[in-house]
Formats: structure tokens, C-alpha cells, sequence
């Protein structure tokens, strides 16, 4: 039986009512980043609660496996999460599903929006500007600060969304930031997602079970730029057994 997605009316109010929740969190933010003394847990506990906001919003389950390898890591090592890529809500579910103080890679366009530009730079998001060489190391310099005082990075390798699950061919960049960065690499694949929403096609079915997968992590200390294609294919490697695919699948 075809899935039926969510009528015109629900769609409009999910699509106001995440604005809300984004908004309020980003005001909560901004706002806490004045008050709060302990700010980072702060921060943590209202992007988590922004995800369960999202993903209630669509009676999504999310189902989470593997949570050992993220709550075992040592703490003097900096940590980059690469996930897969599929949906509009992959970062809603990351959200949930990890137990630490992670932070995506923003894109610095983002941080030019009214209000939300204000919430990521305070929420401590990161963002590498690889136009613009001198303001790169600038950037990565910060990045291995706040890795080392317990950010961990979020990244898509795939750089762009899948609109049918299948793992995209992955991009060089990431694993640029976590040789330099010397990071462990901890894969996750986001199963299903795609069935609630897919790529960038404002259609949603409701009420679907997501399950997180995450993986061992990969050690990036132990390659050079060199050899990052081989890093790659570990990685990748990692994230197709873990979604069940197979390379050109």
C-alpha cells in the first residue's frame, strides 16, 4: 500500500511551528549566553530539545543503537561525527540520538541570518572558510580548541542530500578537517529518514520508526593527506555495512 504523506494543512502548520520551535531556541540561545554560567550543557540540553520538538512535529520514533562508541571516547581527543545525508531532519535526529555537545559545521552564509546567525556563533558552531586560505587557518586553529575542550563536529561528507537513502559520493573536505585536526572519526548512518522526508521535496509522511546507527570510530591520527582516499574508503567502508548497501549499489 502506498505510504500517504500528511495533507496540506498539517504541512503548513509543521512547517510554521518548526519556525517557532527554531526561533525560541535561538532566542534561548542568545538570551542564556548573557545568564547562564554553565552555558555549554545549556546549549546542549535546548538542541536536543529542539530536535524531539521537530521530530514529534512528524510522530517520528527514533531508534538508537551503537551510543558506546560515542560515550567511551577518550576526552583528550577531538571528535568529528560523519553522517550520512538524506533529509532535511538529519540534523534534528543527530540531535537526538548523540549524547554529547556536538556542533555542525556551518556554513558561513548562515551566520549572516537575523537572529539565527546570532544563536550559532554563541551556540559555538564552527565554520571553515575554504575560499579564503588565511581565514581557513584562523578557523581550523578554533576548531582544534574547541575540539579539545569537548565539541564534537558534525559533518556530511556527502556534502549534498540524498533523496533516496543511497550514500552519495563522499567529498575531500572533511576528512581535510579531521587529519588536520587529528580527530577520531566516529560514522554514523541515519536509516529511514528518508521515508519521513527526502532531499529538499516538501513532503512528509508521518509516524515512521528512524534507527541510528553509530559506529566504531576510525582513527585520522594515523593518516597523512597523502593517504586520505584511504581514509575515505574506510569510513565509507563503515557507513555502507552499517546501511546494508554496497558501493555503486
Amino acid at each position: 500500500m502506498k505510504e500517504k504523506k500528511i495533507g496540506k494543512i498539517r504541512l503548513y502548520y509543521t512547517i510554521f511551528m518548526t519556525g517557532i520551535y527554531t526561533l525560541w531556541s535561538c532566542t534561548k540561545i542568545i538570551v542564556g549566553s548573557y545568564l547562564v554560567k554553565n552555558y555549554r550543557p545549556y546549549i546542549d540540553r535546548i538542541i536536543k530539545k529542539w530536535g524531539q520538538r521537530l521530530m514529534g512535529l512528524v510522530g517520528a520514533e527514533i531508534v538508537v543503537s551503537g551510543n558506546e562508541h560515542v560515550e567511551n571516547l577518550p576526552k583528550n581527543r577531538r571528535v568529528i561525527v560523519m553522517c550520512n545525508h538524506s533529509s532535511l531532519y538529519d540534523v534534528a535526529v543527530a540531535a537526538i540520538a548523540l549524547n554529547t555537545s556536538f556542533r555542525f559545521v556551518a556554513k558561513k552564509e548562515l551566520y549572516d541570518i537575523p537572529v539565527f546567525g546570532t544563536a550559532i556563533r554563541k551556540a559555538e558552531f564552527i565554520s571553515i572558510d575554504r575560499q579564503n586560505h588565511e581565514q581557513a587557518l584562523k578557523d581550523l586553529e578554533l576548531a582544534k580548541a574547541k575540539m579539545l575542550d569537548g565539541i564534537t563536529l558534525w559533518m556530511a561528507p556527502e556534502g549534498t542530500r540524498s533523496e533516496d537513502g543511497k550514500l552519495r559520493k563522499f567529498k575531500r573536505g572533511a576528512f581535510h578537517i579531521a587529519i588536520d585536526t587529528q580527530a577520531l572519526i566516529v560514522p554514523i548512518v541515519i536509516k529511514d529518514v528518508h521515508k519521513v522526508q527526502a532531499g529538499t521535496v516538501i513532503e512528509i509522511y508521518p509516524n515512521r520508526k528512524v534507527h541510528v546507527e553509530i559506529c566504531a570510530p576510525i582513527d585520522a591520527a594515523e593518516f597523512t593527506l597523502e593517504k586520505r582516499a584511504e581514509l575515505v574508503s574506510i569510513v565509507r567502508g563503515s557507513m555502507l555495512q552499517a546501511l546494508g548497501q554496497k558501493e555503486n549499489e
